[in-house]
Formats: C-alpha cells, sequence, structure tokens
C-alpha cells in the first residue's frame, strides 16, 4: 500500500464498503414484525413435506421477504444520504459527540491563543493513516493535540473555500464503526481507516463529505 498508490485507493474504498455492510445491518426492524409473522403461521394449518414442515419453509420464506421489504424501505427512506444520528442515539461519550464540545467549547480560545504544533507530526499522522491534506485552497488554521478516547488526537482547524472545518487525526486506534452525528448546530463523522480512525466537524454533512473527498 506505501508503494502503490492505486492499491491504498483499492484499500480504503474496501473500508469503506465494509463500514457501509455494517450500517446496514444496523436497519431497525419494525416494531412486532416476528410476531406478526409467526402469528400468521400458526393459523394456518401445517403441511408435511419430505419429512420436514411446510410451515418451518414457509416462516423462513416469510422472514425474508420481510427483511427485503425493509431494508428496501430504508433505502427509500433515506436516498444517498448518510444517516444522522442523535447524541441521546449514540450517547454523550461518543467521540463524535466529545468532538463537537470540544470543538465548540475550546476551538475558539485556541484560535486566539494562535499557538501551533509541530507540522512534521500531522504529516506523519496524515500519512500514517493514508490521507492527503490538499495543497490548494487549504490552510491550517490550527494545530495541536485534543482528547479522544483513550488517549489524543491531532487536533487540525482548516480555512477550506467552503468554510471552516476541524479534522482530528487519530493513528492506530478505531474509534468504531463509521457515525454521523447531528449536535449542538454541528455535525461530525467518525469513520475507520485500517491504521486508525478520523473525525471530521463542520457546519453541515455536505463541507464534512466534501473535506473527506479532498482527504481521500
Amino acid at each position: 500500500m506505501k508503494r502503490c498508490a492505486k492499491c491504498a485507493a483499492l484499500a480504503r474504498e474496501v473500508e469503506d464498503f465494509d463500514a457501509k455492510i455494517h450500517d446496514a445491518v444496523l436497519v431497525p426492524v419494525p416494531e412486532a414484525l416476528a410476531d406478526r409473522v409467526l402469528l400468521r403461521q400458526k393459523v394456518r394449518e401445517p403441511a408435511r413435506f419430505g419429512g420436514f414442515g411446510f410451515g418451518v419453509w414457509a416462516l423462513a420464506a416469510s422472514l425474508i421477504v420481510a427483511l427485503g421489504a425493509v431494508i428496501q424501505l430504508y433505502r427509500a427512506d433515506t436516498g444517498d444520504q448518510e444517516r444522522i444520528a442523535t447524541a441521546a442515539a449514540v450517547g454523550e461519550g461518543h467521540a463524535a459527540v466529545a468532538a463537537i464540545s470540544y470543538v465548540l467549547d475550546h476551538e475558539p480560545q485556541l484560535l486566539k491563543d494562535n499557538v501551533s504544533g509541530d507540522p512534521a507530526v500531522m504529516k506523519s499522522a496524515l500519512m500514517r493513516l493514508g490521507l492527503n491534506l490538499p495543497a490548494k485552497g487549504t490552510t491550517v488554521r490550527y494545530l495541536g493535540k485534543c482528547p479522544v478516547p483513550s488517549g489524543e488526537g491531532e487536533h487540525l482547524v482548516l480555512q477550506t473555500p467552503f468554510g471552516q472545518v476541524t479534522l482530528i487525526l487519530v493513528p492506530e486506534q478505531s474509534l468504531g464503526p463509521r457515525v454521523v452525528v447531528a449536535y449542538r448546530d454541528r455535525t461530525a463523522a467518525v469513520s475507520p481507516l485500517r491504521s486508525g480512525s478520523y473525525i471530521v466537524v463542520a457546519d453541515s454533512l455536505q463541507a464534512v463529505k466534501q473535506l473527506e473527498r479532498l482527504l481521500m
């Protein structure tokens, strides 16, 4: 991956696909779906076929059809948009919620103090995560450290063509599957990579995704 840019890009695509598969299996099932399916099977007179209850096969088929319907409804409701969770859904201790709070409560003073860290540390963290900071149109306003679950992250405040965006790099530490959270008028995305994780905080999901495209 280090010697081949196409290999690294393919690996990132696979990781993104894995995260989407993980999200797909978390589709909420309608309330009492299993009870309704089982009740319908009990009402019918079970038949025997080849030593197996035909009702068992019918139940399995019903569940498959029901699951397919739920997935189709989920896709129809969300379209191409990513699902956005609330702080109440993921918990106040989640990395995305904590990142938003840190950005709103501490970042203004950090920018005012105008004390930045070592650019070499930032470049090393980007390289370890396989990310690239755009050379044009994006400037680093602040560089330092910030708390993340079980450690520290590299805290970057970026001025981009689509506004100010915060990027937190967490090499060699997994923050869990991809999650997008809206909280306190900000949106944060926590995303896993093969060699760690990153968090993007912006004022909209569109800005989050725009920065992610540039980083990739």
